[in-house]
């Protein structure tokens, strides 16, 4: 049951009487805005819909007070009603905690309305980083314009959104190469396909892996 995943958790991190643990996951559940905690502790997951487990998670990931919280995906799967709830929840619960957030999402709306810095990532590597307002407006990476452009935006007229060609490489036994060559439109043959690009500073704010805006190179 939900309580029973709470109250085990608490006890193993915070608790030391299962009456303690008890009443502070339903405290918790209260606290994330879920109606009626005491009957939730007696359900099961598959009784609740998505944001309503979605908020049971927020509510086991916050009961032990973390300084740094990390939501893998929060929004996923949930429509667009319920991941604006969730958003502002967490918002609110981070400005009460006084904690860090970290995100990981594909959603590029999230991370434009709740971030302050941003790290690009692709086959492992930051292409690019930097402030979410320069990043937004100034990418430099030909990933990150590429995925900024597959964004639907109100108002567009278009019947297709654009895509990123290709596929995204198998991670095993890479090449010494940069890792959105295969990919990239304006890759410099003889230079993108024979070494990684180092990633350096570009202006004040912003940090960018591609030779086309620095020769450095990745130590082997």
């Amino acid at each position: 049951s939900i309580g029973n995943q709470l109250v085990e958790m608490l006890m193993l991190h915070k608790a030391d009487d299962p009456k303690t643990a008890y009443e502070r996951a339903v405290h918790m559940l209260r606290r994330v805005h879920i109606a009626n905690p005491e009957q939730r502790m007696r359900e099961y997951p598959h009784q609740l819909s998505g944001g309503m487990r979605q908020r049971v998670m927020i509510a086991m990931a916050l009961s032990c007070e973390p300084r740094l919280l990390i939501a893998d995906e929060p929004t996923t799967a949930l429509d667009v009603t319920v991941q604006a709830q969730i958003l502002d929840l967490l918002r609110e619960l981070q400005t009460e905690f006084g904690m860090s957030v970290l995100y990981i999402t594909h959603n590029l709306g999230v991370v434009a309305e709740l971030c302050d810095e941003v790290m690009v990532m692709y086959l492992g590597r930051i292409v690019e980083s930097g402030d979410v307002r320069s990043l937004f407006h100034h990418p430099l990476h030909p990933y990150t314009r590429r995925l900024l452009e597959s964004t639907p935006r109100l108002g567009q007229q278009s019947d297709r959104l654009n895509t990123i060609k290709g596929n995204v490489p198998i991670p095993i036994n890479l090449p010494v190469r940069c890792g959105f060559y295969s990919r990239c439109s304006e890759a410099i043959a003889g230079t993108c396909n024979q070494s990684v690009p180092a990633l350096t500073s570009v202006g004040e704010s912003q940090k960018v892996r591609c030779f086309l805006h620095n020769p450095a190179k990745e130590p082997l």
